[in-house]
């Protein structure tokens, strides 16, 4: 190749130290020091009764669509 390296041989080649890299990534993915995700004891909030209402109208109507969709395919 010819100019500018590209592909996986430029990230080889990059400023990116493998073992500095590797254990970054090794660091991130122990298990043994528990869940360092920052999701501590937050408890949840209160259940949108509207938007489950929402959501179980919406799937009701759609079964209703689709039932009339088959009767009218069904008839023609």
């Amino acid at each position: 190749m010819s100019g500018a390296d590209t592909g996986h041989d430029a990230h080889a080649a990059s400023s990116h130290d493998d073992v500095t890299h590797a254990g970054g990534a090794q660091g991130h993915h122990d298990d043994a020091h528990g869940d360092d995700h920052g999701h501590g004891g937050e408890a949840l909030g209160p259940i949108d009764w509207r938007a489950w209402g929402a959501m179980v109208l919406g799937l009701a109507l759609g079964v209703v669509v689709v039932g009339v969709l088959m009767v009218s395919i069904n008839q023609a």
